[in-house]
């Protein structure tokens, strides 16, 4: 495993992880909301074997840099992975996101599908709830919490939404590298704060653009609401739906196994 250095839409530098596989067909990795590229530790590794996998930190997460102004709508991450996937010299990647890492996906797929060589989204939403913007705010606007120690901070880390089966295995390794040691020797989340201020946009149209093969992957316990993910996949030209069983929202913590196996045939389908 390696970390490369890209490029976003404004110069912005964006962290990625490779976890090898070079030469092979690429695999972008996308994670959610207030999450980092290492969420995709228990998954990557099954992949690997058969395509080039990265993962990559979206701006203002985990590596990556954070904006000095405000930058943090669907259209800035779907500028940064233009800009990324336009000069990585890699060749058309199949791009993969959860979450609200999935809603940029679709969002770019939608625009730019012609870069791609196919799309998976797992349990991410076409669109956004006034409700839940205006929620995500809220917690954005609130102090972050700052922890003594790096165990403190382990022992402090929570998901959003909160419901998981995850291991505390599983956890604890993705809360390692989720905090770093400030100045003044707290620890500290990794994520922008202000990252949680959304200005989402409409994957809806975009769907229905769509050139290359599509995935939908919902959680068995999901967050959204029921039929949504069927309503999606029935406009998608080239796409369909699968199930990820033993999970909840964060698929990619709750049953690697069963992520990377369904991920995994969707991809060898394409040849």
């Amino acid at each position: 495993m390696i970390t490369r250095t890209y490029r976003g839409a404004t110069g912005l530098a964006l962290n990625c992880v490779d976890y090898g596989g070079e030469g092979r067909p690429p695999v972008l990795l996308i994670h959610g909301g207030a999450a980092h590229a290492r969420w995709w530790d228990f998954v990557a590794p099954a992949l690997a074997g058969r395509y080039h996998v990265l993962a990559l930190d979206q701006r203002g997460h985990g590596e990556s840099q954070w904006t000095d102004e405000w930058g943090y709508g669907t259209r800035h991450y779907v500028a940064d992975l233009h800009a990324l996937i336009g000069s990585w010299g890699l060749g058309a990647p199949a791009l993969i996101g959860h979450s609200m890492g999935g809603h940029n996906v679709m969002c770019y797929a939608g625009l730019h599908s012609e870069t791609l060589r196919a799309m998976a989204a797992i349990d991410s939403p076409p669109s956004y709830p006034q409700e839940a913007v205006a929620s995500l705010r809220g917690l954005a606007e609130r102090p972050a919490r700052r922890f003594d120690s790096l165990a403190e901070a382990i022992a402090g880390f929570r998901t959003i939404p909160a419901d998981n089966i995850a291991t505390r295995t599983v956890l604890d390794h993705i809360a390692e590298h989720s905090f770093r040691q400030a100045g003044d020797g707290k620890w500290d989340y990794k994520s922008d704060r202000r990252t949680m201020i959304r200005e989402p946009m409409k994957a809806w149209e975009g769907l229905a653009r769509l050139q290359c093969p599509a995935l939908f992957l919902k959680a068995e316990h999901s967050v959204l609401k029921p039929g949504l993910a069927e309503r999606m996949v029935a406009v998608m030209p080239r796409g369909r739906l699968a199930t990820v069983p033993a999970s909840h929202h964060h698929v990619l913590l709750d049953n690697p196994p069963g992520l990377a196996a369904a991920l995994g045939e969707f991809l060898d389908e394409l040849g």
